[in-house]
């Protein structure tokens, strides 16, 4: 599985486009073809990226984790108390509530994903702690 900085441009593209459709439709309900059709990629370009689509939801919960964690740190780094960090993180959630409307991204993979050998297995339940 490729870290999101060693994708290229249109490596970038597939990411996004893959993320906005596996967190808005579902994993399952989501194909490769839709995913190369709205990242106006080859399913070709999209598996010399990934390698599969196993590989590219594993990727696509790492990316979010990344975002999720990103926004937590810059939130408590603007605090201007020790009080106000303590509580940065639940004024993140809400933040990140505002256009995360499907709940939590890792427990909807778990629930999608339930074989503990599937590449986003191990992210999703690594991560679902945090949500």
């Amino acid at each position: 599985m490729r870290e999101a900085k060693h994708l290229t441009a249109a490596g970038h593209r597939v990411l996004a486009a893959a993320g906005e459709l596996f967190y808005n439709r579902g994993i399952t309900a989501v194909g490769v073809d839709l995913i190369a059709e709205r990242s106006g990629v080859t399913k070709r370009t999209l598996y010399n990226q990934f390698g599969s689509k196993d590989h590219l939801v594993a990727t696509y919960l790492e990316e979010r984790d990344q975002r999720w964690r990103s926004l937590v740190r810059t939130t408590v780094d603007t605090c201007d108390s020790p009080v106000e960090a303590v509580t940065a993180p639940f004024d993140a959630l809400c933040t990140w509530s505002e256009t995360n409307t499907r709940g939590c991204a890792f427990i909807n993979a778990l629930a999608e994903l339930p074989n503990p050998s599937h590449p986003a297995h191990g992210v999703a339940s690594n991560r679902s702690s945090g949500c």
